[in-house]
């Protein structure tokens, strides 16, 4: 969810561009992250970066805030089609992407605008320090507002998708898995129904709590949940038992402060994971009382029935065969006397 540095992709075929890029770039910070800048003097150099140590793990997807281009380099065209590959084949749909060119004629504002989901588009003469300044400043801020949006909701779709039991929910997490303390990883976790802990860090995780906890919140319904965040960016989101949600918290070591509107979609996704907990469980729970319930109706039945027939049912035929036999014989013998 959160990052160390915002990778920044400057192609162009001229190495004194590409100096003065990283030279104007080199005290940059958003949300307090510094920029690292990766450099590329051809469309074929920029896609190795991209296939390699910029593509996020796991995907396709260039792990990328800005990438400013150049259009001629190894063709005429071949910044265009850096733009398109990154667009359509690595699936970077939010990457900012900025046309660079010394060059204008060749490839028309218009038409680039228009044909290539371009970004921005400028001459290398109009670009001062300053521009680039704001120019990748609020290129990232987009980026990871679009970026952070499309995981929260991927992550959301996933978690109604595998809502068929608490288990397969919390399988489908898949963040965990690594046990203890990793070298660079913050501590996260959740915690359900104040008994389960879901995380690498059962340990660390309700201390961080109870400190997150005792922070005024930024957000707060009034139901009682709440997202709390500190100075350094930590962040807590906590739901209490209703109706329709479940005793819950999430909670994550940042090294960054998020902006309020990314605030507000971490707090929404937080009810959305407590409202498919507290259902599913109400469910399971509903399941599983009724299974025993059912199963000791039937062997009492059986028990009280059975005794019924072997005792009763015997011992009374039996009493008839011979109270019935005695008065047959007496008839009998007294009408052969009077025979006599």
């Amino acid at each position: 969810m959160f990052f160390n540095e915002w990778n920044i992709l400057v192609v162009d075929d001229e190495p004194d561009v590409l100096a003065v890029t990283k030279l104007a770039l080199r005290d940059v910070t958003v949300y307090g992250l510094p920029v690292k800048i990766h450099t590329a003097s051809s469309k074929a150099e920029a896609i190795e970066l991209l296939k390699g140590p910029l593509t996020l793990q796991g995907s396709t997807e260039p792990i990328v805030a800005v990438a400013l281009v150049d259009v001629v380099m190894e063709s005429d065209h071949a910044g265009l089609e850096l733009c398109e590959y990154i667009r359509n084949e690595a699936a970077g749909h939010s990457v900012q992407l900025f046309i660079r060119t010394g060059q204008p004629g060749i490839a028309p504002e218009r038409r680039v605008i228009d044909d290539y989901d371009i970004s921005g588009y400028f001459t290398k003469v109009e670009l001062s320090e300053q521009k680039l300044y704001t120019l990748v400043k609020s290129g990232i801020r987009q980026w990871f507002t679009s970026w952070y949006a499309l995981m929260t909701e991927m992550s959301n779709t996933n978690l109604i998708t595998h809502s068929g039991s608490r288990q397969e929910l919390l399988e489908s997490i898949g963040w965990f898995g690594e046990p203890g303390p990793q070298e660079g990883e913050g501590v996260t976790g959740f915690m359900f129904d104040k008994t389960l802990p879901v995380s690498d860090y059962p340990d660390q995780i309700k201390p961080l709590h109870d400190r997150l906890n005792s922070i005024e919140p930024v957000i707060r319904t009034p139901e009682g949940h709440k997202l709390a965040v500190d100075e350094i960016g930590n962040i807590l989101v906590k739901t209490v038992k209703t109706k329709t949600t479940a005793d819950y918290y999430y909670v994550a070591e940042s090294t960054m402060v998020m902006p309020r509107l990314l605030l507000e979609l971490t707090f929404n996704s937080g009810l959305v994971f407590s409202t498919l907990w507290k259902k599913i469980t109400d469910a399971e729970k509903k399941a599983e009382a009724g299974k025993p319930a059912k199963k000791a109706a039937k062997p009492q039945a059986k028990k009280k029935a059975k005794p019924a027939l072997k005792k009763k049912a015997p011992k009374l035929a039996v009493k008839s065969k011979k109270k019935a036999a005695k008065p047959v014989k007496k008839v009998a013998k007294k009408t052969l006397k009077k025979k006599k």
